[in-house]
């Protein structure tokens, strides 16, 4: 399988970091440090750990992005606990006790390189904001007894900040690379208690109208398996984007068109927990135990009882079904019923502005 969307989104922030950690590391620094003399020495050390931190927490407790002391706080549990797998990973666990001030070093460069990082991305972060908070952040930690802050080092701050202006661009081309004007996604809320959004792809065929309707069928059949690739990983964007927004993440329902291998995009860690396949009810014994992705079912009909034949599974109904239905036999069976309560259809940018604004 190709590597996914999200591991080649964090091979790059890997890389993004690990470059503002090795001109942090200028900037932040000891007065005696035994672990390491020199920057080829750093690199190797601060790769290794990056590279679990990225890997394991780099979506996470990102919410105090324009307080740096706040999100050093947030965050400095998770560095550490990368600081200690690399330890072990190089057999020197040891070090976590005989180099303490180095370790506190190497924390603090870390959670200060990935606060740059998620302050200034490119969805709701803020460069001058950033720029300028960083300058407090120097400030605050040159309180402590340990470090030495080179906070009028201006040739390493430019420095700083231009990779940042620089990697910010990079990162835009990452988002824009999926998006076309000949199609996007659209996400219809369909229920409010839990709240999901329905899948929708739209995709524009010029000039369709003048065609023969037995060519678009045709068309249509050989094409809707990269056409559902496309909105597959429209989706795994949006749900990035969200995470590293760092609101609540919402959760989507993909309705089952065809069974597709490319449903393996959704079917990864972080994505999954926010994403259902919407099935027909007539589906069900198809799709039941036979994927890893949760399942809702969608069920159309108006006989309550048929409902109750089932057990332990999510159902879709129509208001008036849930009216009828009986709910204390539901939860007996374990069937989770959500009511069906469309809402508008948003693209998105939608429903990244919508948390922006919360």
């Amino acid at each position: 399988m190709d590597i996914s969307i999200v591991d080649r989104f964090k091979a790059k922030k890997k890389k993004v970091i690990l470059t503002y950690a090795k001109i942090i590391e200028m900037i932040i620094t000891l007065q005696e440090n035994t672990l390491w003399q020199k920057a080829s020495e750093f690199t190797p050390i601060a790769e290794g750990i990056i590279d679990y931190f990225v890997d394991n927490y780099y979506f996470d407790n990102n919410l105090n992005r324009n307080n740096p002391v706040e999100y050093l706080n947030d965050n400095i549990n998770a560095v550490i606990i990368s600081i200690m797998e690399y330890y072990k990973k190089i057999n020197q666990t040891a070090l976590i006790k005989t180099k303490k001030n180095e370790t506190f070093l190497l924390s603090t460069i870390i959670c200060t390189a990935s606060y740059v990082d998620i302050a200034a991305n490119v969805i709701d972060g803020n460069y001058a904001k950033t720029k300028k908070n960083f300058q407090k952040l120097l400030k605050h930690l040159s309180q402590t007894e340990i470090l030495k802050i080179y906070y009028h080092n201006k040739m390493y701050l430019d420095k700083l900040f231009t990779a940042v202006r620089q990697n910010m661009n990079n990162e835009k081309k990452f988002f824009n690379y999926f998006k076309n004007p000949r199609w996007h996604n659209e996400y219809q809320l369909i229920s409010n208690n839990p709240s999901y959004y329905k899948v929708r792809f739209i995709y524009k065929v010029n000039n369709l109208q003048d065609k023969d309707p037995k060519l678009i069928k045709k068309w249509q059949k050989n094409y809707l398996p990269e056409y559902l690739k496309i909105s597959y990983e429209l989706l795994v964007i949006l749900i990035m984007k969200e995470y590293i927004m760092n609101k609540q993440v919402n959760v989507y329902l993909v309705p089952v068109v065809l069974a597709s291998s490319y449903l393996d995009c959704l079917d990864i860690p972080l994505i999954k927990d926010n994403v259902k396949l919407l099935v027909p009810w007539e589906k069900a014994e198809e799709y039941e135990n036979k994927t890893n992705l949760k399942c809702v079912y969608y069920y159309q009909g108006h006989d309550p009882a048929a409902i109750l034949k089932k057990r332990d599974l999510e159902v879709l109904v129509k208001g008036d079904t849930y009216d009828q239905l009986d709910l204390a036999a539901c939860a007996k069976l374990n069937i989770k019923i959500v009511k069906e309560e469309l809402g508008p259809s948003l693209t998105e940018e939608a429903i990244c502005q919508m948390k922006e604004e919360d």
